[in-house]
């Protein structure tokens, strides 16, 4: 017999709370006194995959503040161009990263979601 995965269980390939959205975006990492220029590459309500464009010792579990620039989207209607999230990376694969994240503020939390939705509407 086979095993079959009842309606309420997540498939293992999915392990995402949330669908992630592609976003093609400049952002700053921040590790302890060090930063790094990285690009987005998609984005959900707690998790992103960046990448970043230099050389790194950054491993999975590393606290991470990102700062995501939006002045340059035109996608969002509010006055705030910068999205900042903090969190800690899921996985390392070379420049590729897994980011798992929560917004720093409200504010940010009400930018992510504005931005979530345009998105989404876009496609």
């Amino acid at each position: 017999m086979t095993e079959q995965t009842t309606s309420n269980e997540v498939p293992p390939e999915d392990k995402r709370r949330h669908p992630r959205f592609p976003l093609r975006a400049v952002a700053e990492l921040q590790y302890s006194t060090k930063s790094w220029e990285a690009h987005v590459i998609d984005l959900s309500e707690s998790g992103a995959r960046l990448v970043i464009l230099s050389e790194h010792l950054l491993q999975k579990g590393d606290p991470l503040r990102v700062h995501v620039k939006l002045d340059e989207l035109n996608l969002v209607t509010s006055n705030k161009k910068l999205l900042n999230l903090h969190g800690r990376l899921i996985h390392v694969r070379e420049q590729h990263l897994g980011f798992e994240f929560q917004p720093d503020t409200p504010a940010d939390r009400t930018l992510l979601y504005e931005l979530l939705t345009l998105i989404e509407n876009d496609h």
